[in-house]
């Protein structure tokens, strides 16, 4: 068990960094995906093996799809511009970093450890859906932090669909 933790850890954390490090797109696209299948190995080990097929679907299958489409869509010759953006994005990038850090250190510190059988301990699935909608133990805290997910996704989507529409009228042009 401790083998195949190592093993999934270092395929995720190594596509993970792939995917941040890869000069080409497409790859990074690709080691995303290796990622994916990396988490869908920590379901499996985790006796979800449900969760396993959905990330598999839904995240390996359909999200990358998606993400190569895009990708291959909107191929243009700006990408100096698009690199003189990314230069400056470095201080943001860290501070995002950071905060998800002591995020993550906070809900570790949080949870209970202790010994429980499968399935039926603080991690269920149950537990962290109710935890995520605000009905758990710290209501206020990750409610919050989901809803501000939801808005950050919004908000992506929406600069997406405006930056579309304006390559669109200048290609009419």
């Amino acid at each position: 068990m401790t083998v195949a933790f190592v093993v999934l850890a270092a395929l995720t954390l190594l596509a993970g960094l792939g995917v941040v490090l890869s000069r080409h797109v497409v790859h990074s696209a690709l080691f995303m995906a290796a990622s994916f299948l990396g988490v869908a190995g920590f379901f499996v080990m985790l006796n979800a093996p449900v969760l396993a097929g959905f990330q598999v679907l839904i995240y390996v299958g359909a999200v990358t799809v998606l993400v190569l489409f895009a990708i291959m869509f909107t191929q243009r010759p700006q990408a100096r511009s698009f690199r003189l953006i990314l230069q400056r994005q470095h201080v943001p990038g860290l501070l995002a970093a950071l905060g998800l850090g002591v995020f993550l250190a906070y809900v570790l510190a949080i949870q209970d450890w202790g010994e429980v059988s499968p399935g039926q301990g603080p991690r269920a699935v149950e537990d962290f859906g109710a935890l995520l909608l605000g009905a758990g133990e710290y209501p206020d805290v990750f409610a919050l932090l989901f809803q501000l997910g939801a808005v950050i996704l919004l908000i992506a989507t929406i600069a997406a669909i405006v930056i579309s529409r304006r390559r669109r009228e200048e290609d009419e042009l």
